[in-house]
C-alpha cells in the first residue's frame, strides 16, 4: 500500500520536475549570449525531463487512484466493524458484518497479487480497484494491443474469479 507520506513525495518530486521544465524553456529566460550548443543541451534536457514528467503524471494518477481505494475499503472496513461494535446489532447482522470483512480482505490479497503478477508481464505500475461486480485494471502504459488487454482481463478472472465486468485502461498521462 502507499504511504501519504510517499504520495506526498512523488507529489514534491513532480512539483519540481514541473517548475524545471517552466525554467528551462520560459522566454527570455537564457540571456542574449546563450550559444547554439547550450540550447542543444536545454533542448535534450528539456525533452528527457518532460518524458520524466510524464513518467511521474502517471505514477501520481495511480498513486491518486491507488489512495482512493484505500480510502473506500477503510471507510467500508469502518462500517463494519461499527455495526460488531454496536450493542444493538443481532448476532445475524454481527456474522454478516464478519463475513463481508473477510471478503474484503481477500479480495484485497487477490488485488495486490493480480499487480504483482501484471506488473511481472512487463509494466511498470498497476493498480486493480474492485467495486461490486466491476473490475477497473490500471496499467502504466503508453499503448496496450488487443493482445495484452485481453491477457491483462484474462488475469483478472483468474485471480478475481469470473462474471465480472472488466476494464483496463492505460495511458494515464494523456488526458
Amino acid at each position: 500500500m502507499i504511504k501519504k507520506q510517499t504520495v506526498w513525495l512523488l507529489t514534491m518530486l513532480s512539483l519540481i520536475v514541473v517548475l524545471s521544465v517552466y525554467a528551462l524553456s520560459a522566454p527570455g529566460n537564457h540571456g542574449q549570449s546563450a550559444q547554439s550548443g547550450e540550447k542543444a543541451a536545454q533542448t535534450s534536457a528539456g525533452s528527457k525531463t518532460a518524458k520524466t514528467v510524464a513518467a511521474n503524471a502517471t505514477e501520481e494518477k495511480l498513486a491518486n487512484i491507488e489512495l482512493t481505494k484505500d480510502d473506500e475499503r477503510k471507510s467500508l472496513e469502518n462500517k463494519y466493524e461499527s455495526v460488531v461494535a454496536s450493542k444493538n446489532s443481532t448476532a445475524k447482522e454481527i456474522s454478516a458484518a464478519y463475513d463481508s470483512m473477510s471478503d474484503l480482505k481477500t479480495t484485497a490479497n487477490n488485488e495486490t497479487m493480480l499487480e504483482d503478477v501484471i506488473e511481472s508481464k512487463g509494466y511498470d505500475k498497476s493498480v486493480v480497484k474492485t467495486s461490486g461486480n466491476q473490475v477497473q485494471v490500471y496499467v502504466s502504459a503508453d499503448k496496450l494491443t488487443n493482445k495484452q488487454a485481453n491477457e491483462i482481463i484474462q488475469l483478472t478472472n483468474e485471480y478475481l474469479g469470473t462474471g465480472r465486468v472488466v476494464s483496463v485502461t492505460y495511458a494515464l498521462n494523456k488526458k
